[in-house]
C-alpha cells in the first residue's frame, strides 16, 4: 500500500496547522474518482445518512471503517486514523486554549 504525505516541489513532507477532519479527506478521495456517494455508502456498509455526518465531521473513523476504506479505495487504515487522531488532537487543544 502507498502512503500518503503532502511533498513540496523538492520531495520535502509537508506540515500544516490546519485541522482537518478524515471525511473531508473521504469527500475529497470520492470526489476525485467520480464515486457516487449512495452507492459507495452501501459497499461500505452503512446508511448514506451515516456516509454523510462523516464527510461533514460529525462522525469519527473508526478502526473497523478505516479497514473497510482502505480495501474500497486502498488508502492505509492507518493514515485514515492518523489524520482523526490529529484532528481529534487539534479540537481538543483548541478547546483547552479557549478554556483557559
Amino acid at each position: 500500500m502507498a502512503t500518503y504525505k503532502v511533498l513540496d516541489r523538492k520531495g520535502n513532507e509537508i506540515f500544516t496547522d490546519v485541522t482537518l477532519h478524515p471525511g473531508e479527506v473521504l469527500e475529497s478521495e470520492l470526489a476525485a474518482r467520480g464515486i457516487k456517494k449512495s452507492q459507495f455508502a452501501l459497499s461500505l456498509g452503512i446508511k448514506p445518512g451515516h456516509l454523510s455526518e462523516l464527510l461533514h465531521g460529525r462522525r469519527h473513523i473508526s478502526a473497523a471503517t478505516a479497514i473497510n476504506l482502505e480495501k474500497l479505495l486502498g488508502i492505509e487504515a492507518e493514515y485514515l486514523l492518523r489524520v482523526q487522531m490529529h484532528y481529534d488532537l487539534q479540537i481538543e487543544r483548541n478547546r483547552i486554549q479557549e478554556a483557559a
